[in-house]
């Protein structure tokens, strides 16, 4: 039986596209473009032709090409994500030039392979047109069709184009004016650069696993330019910022449209960077407040998968002199149902009921034997504890009953995000591919979700969630519960699911979320991290240019993984620079990727990076770094205070202000200046300062701004000046002296 395989669009990868798709997947009235068509098995159709309909009438038979002894990685557009699926698919590959159809016009196509024809599929030519304008209320500008003015905006807006059949709109472009100086800062979390003059940029929540560059976790569709303005636009759909990067003297965006055929724009402006961003992240949602514990040393690693492991290395920890605040569990669950502990011994329920902690029994030869103690250790010790999880009902392959009832009550409610043939939808992504994503919109399955996991909350006592994932998300059709699809929920997703977390658990006790992904507003639900990266001093420092970019983006309270996580362990000077650089981060935290349990031991832990390197230096630097956090205490979280009420971020890139600053260079908080270090083997640093007076933080020599220095960097601290006539509340141990042991207090003993 021979298979012909062809979809147009594919499984929608925002980057990467298989065999069997249109490249591209939506070409332009008369543009050229491929068919591409896999057949199985392979060797056996020895012919496949194109039959096709322009606007009902027949047209020439087109004949496709086998593309011999084809191989994925041979094949430009087809991604690495894809790599192992295809190379275990045998199949053929044919491929055949289009064009196609003219504005209005729809061509009709299907595929005959050996007399065997395909189902049929069609494409209506679409092309882009001048017209419309826009209202403008001197702050917002509404795009409309049917205006007829460009009316002035803080950007001059000189063309208005829309992408239609003829009918309707499908997306809308305008080109603004730019200045040949003008930088371009923001659009969420981006990994690749601070200022994006010259770059092309989308707004599409994506799992782009190491490596980022220009794709992110966490798209805000929100420009800072340095011509002192900024714009929010009102879409949660994708979208396109070219920089300057097409035409010196224009930006331009590219912005998909609903069925209302409109777009919004919203200006900011103030007297300062700080005051713009602000006014953007306060009109978006005010950002919560984290606990104080929040801002102490995080500590985690994938393979921490026992109650034994766990123990020891919080015992570890403390027995080093280095004290945590917040630990990390990702490999604490069944890995199936992701809200029961793993060994735990209970009577499955059936789909709609929860299980309560007295259901469980904990074998002592189990990998968690007595969790609540556990956890009620932790607090004895100020410890508190967050849990892993992700918005996916799992695909298994072995027997799981109390899975299978979810499951069963899961399909029979409704409660995952459908097609739009009503079935469910399959998770596309590699991570979790073939598990049904959570429906968070559906009020019913929201309740459903959160409450399997209320007995940790409620009679555990955990404190948080590390809600990870939620880029799961493809498909412009897939159907939620409040009548909207995937198109506009895409990029949303992971605001509302990890909403859904905070919001659930900070009812029941005081609580945060810890989150990869996130959209415009996800301050809402503290905090975030920066997601995967490698341990290498250039990982560090596109690191540091997602935590500016996410502060810019209205995200305040943010971190990252000290060291990198994934790979071999960073070098001592690279794991020590970096942890310098963390304790001026609002949040400071280590975490390592599964090694398997096989040696040697990559854990990021200070004891592991100083046994496997050999360096005596890093468990006594590290504990320094975590007492000078202390010790700076009561300014972090007065200006984490000042940050949740302002909207302004606790990370303040000095670029936006003074175009002769390096990207790395930042305020912490609104009077320490940091300059972190991200070379091998610096001991001496030239460092510009600002206008104004500022004083050495470690040393207190004092110096004039306007100018570049030379200070001397030995590995026990990177360079941070504190500015004239500042007053820093600190809180210092009795011997007065910065980084000796301090327990952690916002209440100011001291001041610098």
């Amino acid at each position: 039986m021979i298979e012909i395989l062809h979809s147009p669009l594919g499984q929608e990868h925002p980057y990467e596209q298989l065999p069997e798709e249109r490249f591209p997947r939506q070409p332009l009235a008369g543009q050229a473009f491929t068919l591409g068509i896999a057949t199985k098995p392979p060797g056996e159709v020895q012919r496949v032709v194109i039959h096709r309909l322009l606007d009902g009438a027949d047209q020439e038979l087109l004949e496709a090409v086998n593309i011999a002894n084809w191989r994925p990685e041979l094949e430009a557009g087809v991604g690495a994500e894809f790599l192992d699926r295809m190379v275990r698919v045998e199949q053929d590959v044919w491929r055949v030039e289009l064009t196609a159809p003219a504005q209005g016009s729809t061509l009709t196509y299907w595929v005959e392979a050996d007399g065997q024809a395909s189902a049929r599929y069609t494409l209506r030519g679409e092309s882009w047109q001048t017209g419309g304008g826009a209202a403008w209320d001197g702050q917002t500008l509404t795009l409309s069709r049917s205006a007829t003015t460009l009316p002035a905006t803080p950007a001059a807006l000189h063309r208005v184009e829309w992408l239609t059949d003829g009918q309707t709109a499908r997306r809308v472009r305008l080109t603004f004016a730019s200045r040949p100086d003008e930088a371009f800062f923001g659009l969420g979390e981006r990994f690749n650069a601070l200022d994006q003059r010259g770059n092309v940029m989308d707004i599409r929540c994506y799992e782009q696993y190491k490596n980022q560059d220009k794709r992110t976790y966490m798209p805000v569709p929100f420009l800072l330019s340095s011509a002192g303005y900024g714009v929010h636009v009102h879409s949660n759909r994708w979208m396109q910022f070219d920089l300057a990067a097409t035409a010196p003297d224009a930006w331009v965006l590219e912005a998909d449209l609903g069925a209302d055929e409109r777009l919004s724009l919203t200006w900011f402006s103030g007297d300062e960077p700080a005051q713009i961003i602000g006014a953007f992240g306060r009109s978006v949602g005010a950002a919560a407040l984290p606990p104080l514990w929040a801002f102490g040393l995080w500590m985690s690693g994938n393979e921490w998968n026992s109650q034994k492991r766990v123990e020891a290395e919080v015992r570890a920890s403390f027995e080093h002199g280095i004290t945590p605040s917040v630990m990390v569990i990702e490999a604490w669950s069944d890995e199936t149902t992701f809200y029961i502990w793993n060994d735990a011994v209970y009577n499955p329920v059936g789909g709609g009921e929860n299980l309560h902690l007295a259901d469980f029994m904990f074998p002592a030869e189990g990998k968690w034997p007595n969790p609540k103690g556990m956890i009620d250790g932790l607090h004895a010790q100020n410890v508190r504890l967050l849990l892993w999880q992700v918005p996916v009902l799992k695909r298994i392959e072995q027997p799981h009953p109390q899975h299978e009832a979810d499951h069963h009550h899961w399909t029979e409610r409704g409660l995952g995000v459908r097609e739009p043939d009503g079935s469910q939808h399959r998770v596309k992504p590699f991570w979790f591919r073939g598990g049904h994503l959570w429906d968070v919109t559906n009020p019913e399955a929201r309740a459903w979700w959160l409450n399997k996991r209320a007995y940790l909350l409620e009679e555990m006592e955990i404190d948080g969630f590390k809600t990870d994932g939620g880029e799961h998300l493809w498909g412009a059709d897939t159907c939620f519960g409040d009548g909207r699809k995937g198109d506009e929920l895409w990029n949303e997703y992971p605001r509302l699911y990890t909403q859904a977390y905070y919001e659930f658990a900070n009812a029941r006790r005081e609580a945060i979320t810890f989150s990869r992904a996130g959209f415009t507003g996800s301050q809402t639900s503290p905090a975030h991290w920066a997601g995967d990266e490698n341990s290498t001093w250039d990982a560090f420092l596109h690191s540091i240019y997602a935590g500016l970019s996410a502060g810019i983006s209205g995200i305040p309270f943010w971190g990252w993984d000290i060291g990198g996580f994934s790979g071999e362990i960073p070098d001592a000077e690279l794991y020590l620079r970096s942890a310098a650089m963390a304790v001026f981060c609002p949040i400071m935290q280590y975490h390592a990727e599964f090694n398997q349990h096989r040696e040697p031991n990559r854990d990021r832990t200070p004891w592991n990076i100083q046994e496997r390197t050999g360096d005596e230096q890093v468990i006594p630097l590290f504990r320094r770094f975590v007492n000078v956090r202390h010790a700076l205490m009561p300014y972090i979280w007065q200006e984490a205070q000042h940050s949740a009420a302002s909207g302004e971020p606790m990370m303040r890139a000095l670029r936006l202000t003074d175009p002769r600053a390096a990207d790395t260079q930042y305020f912490f908080g609104r009077d320490l200046l940091v300059c972190p270090i991200t070379t091998l083997d610096v001991r001496r640093m030239t460092v510009y300062l600002p206008e104004g007076r500022w004083a050495d933080f470690w040393t207190k020599a004092e110096y004039t701004g306007g100018q570049t220095i030379e200070v001397d960097v030995p590995l026990d601290r990177i360079p941070v000046f504190v500015r004239g006539g500042a007053v820093l509340p600190l809180r210092l141990p009795a011997s007065q002296t910065l980084g000796d042991a301090v327990e952690l207090s916002a209440e100011a003993n001291a001041h610098w």
